[in-house]
């Protein structure tokens, strides 16, 4: 019987953190623009919004020249806690996962007494569909340079 197993990524943000998130929450179709090598494709496929239930898909490269699709729906949006979960529920990646669900969360580290910064976590859930399928550490470098170009992006036109 497979397990339920999670990853996680932390990345420093430079940027506010309610430009960061509302990229992710109002504007993630821009992605084929600032990742054209990555993204080919984003196009919302069910609801008339960037909203919970919403079905966006999505076609991208992930280290290799082969296309790869994915359909994934927004199970919730949460504005206050800056948070969305993405749950696929069509695509390639479900050749290899039985469930993939990711969470990012913008979190501002003046909030949070340790450490300090304000910063992006990723979080990965996933369940593999065989044994010998790797832990999609892949997925994890994709979030930590998307998140990097995003803050980069938004670091670069923030007025002093």
């Amino acid at each position: 019987m497979s397990q339920s197993e999670s990853i996680w990524v932390k990345v420093q943000l430079k940027s506010s953190i309610e430009k960061f998130y509302g990229f992710f929450r109002n504007h993630m179709g821009d992605l084929v623009n600032l990742f054209p090598e990555q993204f080919n494709n984003f196009a919302i496929v069910e609801g008339q919004k960037f909203s919970a239930d919403t079905v966006i898909q999505l076609k991208y490269h992930l280290g290799s020249r082969q296309l790869l699709t994915a359909n994934i729906k927004l199970k919730v949006v949460d504005d206050m806690k800056k948070y969305i979960i993405y749950e696929t529920i069509e695509g390639d990646l479900l050749k290899n996962y039985k469930v993939f669900t990711v969470k990012l969360e913008v979190v501002n580290g003046s909030l949070n007494k340790v450490g300090g910064g304000s910063f992006a976590k990723w979080t990965i859930d996933f369940v593999k569909a065989k044994e010998n399928v790797p832990s999609p550490e892949n997925y994890v470098e994709m979030f930590i340079n998307i998140s990097k170009g995003v803050d980069a992006y938004f670091s670069q036109n923030q007025k002093p």
